[in-house]
């Protein structure tokens, strides 16, 4: 079925129109009570997919099963993502020194909590002292969930499009058109099965990109991806054995790092990494995890052993290298798309074959913990290295080795961090932090790294401008300040340089950026006022010829927030404005928005609407921003050029037991007559998607 400019599905364009225009006046807002998203958002936890789902996994687990706060273990307490490591040793050592706490106010008290990381916590956390003499016992009951959801966008896009031959002059252009077009329906689905017991746990996710096949002869378990895992605590020395799927988390991140890793934002001392070891995967991103075994034991009181083997294929585009040397006489690009949706994209799939295997060993003492990790790796066929000069230093990923050791410590206010890793090519990398929380309204943190530009790791996720942990050196100040009781001040500036050139960057060079934000909180609502500033080199071409010359992005937020209750209402007021500039060439452009949020707690039902309107110039001035969507569902659209967008998101929980979701939006263009480009195009200048999920946990 092939759908013109304007010939979208009457039903479905009737069902958006009535769930945006006709539902809005008497809905109600998404999410469950604790509100996570606006958590995540609060703490800038929420910009990436695969770490979404996995924050999102682990809060509403907690939310169910709150922490013990007067017997949770540090590992148990690296759970609270808001919290850093620091924050966590110093409630430890609190609650060692003074007891057990007997109200959750008293968190306040200790060294680095305020009330804003107190807000974030208190969902997801409990506190029952023991009666005198007595030890509570625990018993989890066995839960299990499952969770289904499809999506789809209209109008269709060009890959939908079906052709006759006689619409084609050639024979070569129908066959391109026949190998281009997707293969399957123009709606996504997921399904997920979970199950957990306490000292067990074991679950299975299914999932299909729109565009992709059903129980096609290009995938043999009906659905294009799939995952399963299963993790059991054998016994108190063989403290978890994960099968199947799962996450490495090792260090700083210069050796290993998969999932969640907090990088440069307004929280600025949350930038040192709490490592969890291996943890089960449970998200539906194709690429961040391993596939194999992992088994850690505690053979002694404070020391921890991580042994773990990984074998999976990937995407990949396999190109011919060298034709003259048959032991390297094929290449590949890897290709984290994830999409296998027309025939190009099936040929890449599963055509790289990875390995991996290591062992970390972790030692935790109450004045310190240390530990060292050792990693090998291997690609087959290896991977291309490339022939521009900022691809000079790339991975290979032919039989690699590398080894780091990472620790922390910390004394009279102040608490140190870092990690140093070497690879089999004797090239380095190093980070290493300072904090001090002595006084009571205002904190410090200075972090300095230097990765080799020699220094490569596929898996690594260090702290730094750029995500690959090579070619860079910085150093990171950041701020926290209470100077009134209502007032708080966060403020960071990051310099860095690289020794080579870099995408986008033919000559080294260095660059800058600061950020300040200024919050000030009122019984009625909460203002707050954002400046960044970014500075770094880039390349322009001026008459045939390349140079390097600064690039400079301003970025400026003003936000209004107002809470009030019976039921709850929130309503959220944002403006941002862009001003983009490289060279003589000035782009720029502001967003604004309005979000709407009503609670009802009987029945239990929410409600999120927002309606924007942008008029930014290019991409290059492009903002990003957070929409709420249906659980686990990740939505960080770039906003550019010029139009509207509106969206609901509607939550209902009529049993105890069941959860519907439900997101409706529209994106509109006025003076556009297309959308997105190559097959992703849309022939309209409005985009409608539709997002439906039911939970049912047992």
């Amino acid at each position: 079925m092939c759908f013109s400019k304007r010939g979208m599905p009457g039903l479905f364009s009737r069902v958006i129109v009535f769930v945006v225009f006709v539902l809005l006046p008497v809905g109600a807002v998404a999410q469950e009570i604790p509100d996570i998203e606006r958590l995540l958002e609060e703490n800038e936890l929420s910009t990436a997919r695969e770490d979404y789902e996995e924050i999102t996994s682990m809060l509403l687990h907690l939310a169910a099963h709150p922490l013990p706060l007067n017997r949770a273990t540090f590992e148990e307490l690296k759970q609270l993502v808001f919290l850093s490591d620091s924050q966590i040793d110093n409630i430890i050592r609190f609650r060692e020194r003074t007891g057990e706490f007997r109200h959750a106010s008293e968190l306040l008290l200790v060294t680095g909590i305020g009330r804003r990381e107190l807000e974030s916590i208190l969902p997801f956390i409990e506190i029952t002292p023991p009666a005198p003499g007595e030890w509570p016992v625990t018993r989890r009951r066995v839960t299990r969930e499952i969770l289904a959801r499809a999506r789809a966008t209209r109008p269709l896009q060009a890959g939908y499009k079906r052709y006759d031959r006689d619409a084609f002059l050639e024979e070569s252009e129908y066959q391109k058109h026949v190998e281009n077009r997707f293969q399957g329906p123009a709606w996504g689905t997921l399904l997920k099965y979970k199950v957990d017991g306490g000292s067990f746990q074991a679950g299975i996710t299914l999932e299909n990109d729109a565009g992709e096949g059903y129980f096609s002869r290009h995938q043999g378990t009906g659905f294009d991806f799939l995952s399963a895992h299963a993790a059991a605590r054998v016994s108190r020395v063989v403290e978890r054995v994960i099968v199947g799927d799962y996450r490495l988390q090792l260090g700083q991140g210069l050796v290993a790092w998969n999932g969640f890793a907090r990088g440069k934002s307004l929280a600025a001392l949350g930038n040192e990494k709490a490592a969890r070891g291996v943890i089960p995967y449970t998200s539906a991103d194709e690429n961040c995890f391993a596939r194999g075994i992992a088994v850690v034991t505690r053979p002694l009181d404070g020391l921890t052993t991580t042994l773990f083997w990984s074998s999976k294929r990937m995407d990949a585009r396999v190109v011919e290298r060298d034709t003259l040397e048959p032991e390297n006489a094929w290449g590949a690009t890897i290709d984290e798309s994830g999409y296998h949706r027309d025939l190009p994209e099936i040929r890449r799939k599963h055509a790289l074959k990875e390995m991996a295997g290591g062992v970390s060993v972790n030692y935790n003492h109450a004045l310190f913990r240390v530990g060292t990790h050792a990693l090998y790796y291997n690609f087959s066929p290896q991977l291309k290295v490339g022939e521009r000069e900022y691809q000079r230093y790339n991975d290979s990923g032919r039989r690699r080795f590398l080894a780091g050791i990472d620790y922390k410590s910390g004394f009279a206010g102040f608490y140190f961090f870092g990690e140093t890793a070497v690879s089999d090519n004797r090239s380095l990398a190093t980070v290493n932090g300072i904090r001090y929380s002595g006084f009571s309204s205002l904190a410090l943190a200075v972090i300095y790294r230097r990765y080799d530009k020699r220094y490569t790791s596929y898996y690594s996720n260090g702290f730094g401008e750029y995500s690959n942990t090579s070619n860079e050196e910085g150093v990171y100040v950041g701020v926290e300040a209470t100077p009134a009781r209502d007032l708080k001040v966060n403020f960071y500036h990051d310099w860095f340089r690289y020794f080579s050139p870099r995408y986008r960057a033919t000559a080294p060079g260095s660059g800058r950026e600061m950020t300040c934000e200024i919050v000030y909180l009122r019984p009625c609502g909460e203002w707050s006022a954002r400046l960044k500033l970014e500075n770094k080199p880039e390349d322009v071409r001026v008459d045939q010829v390349t140079r390097t010359i600064p690039r400079a992005r301003r970025e400026y937020r003003l936000q209004y927030a107002w809470r009030g209750s019976l039921p709850l209402v929130e309503s959220r007021t944002r403006f941002d404005y862009i001003r983009h500039v490289k060279g003589s060439l000035p782009e720029s452009g502001f967003l604004v928005y309005h979000d709407l949020i009503l609670t009802f707690e009987k029945p239990r039902l929410k409600t999120q609407f927002r309606l924007a309107y942008f008029d930014i110039e290019s991409y290059n001035a492009r903002v990003y921003v957070y929409e709420n969507n249906v659980l686990h569902g990740y939505s960080f659209p770039a906003y550019y050029y010029r139009g509207y967008r509106s969206y609901i998101n509607v939550n209902w929980k009529p049993f105890r037991s069941v959860t519907f979701y439900a997101k409706g939006g529209v994106v509109y263009y006025p003076d556009r007559t297309s959308i997105g480009s190559s097959l992703s195009r849309v022939d309209d200048n409005k985009l409608f998607d539709l997002a439906l999920q039911v939970r049912v946990k047992l």
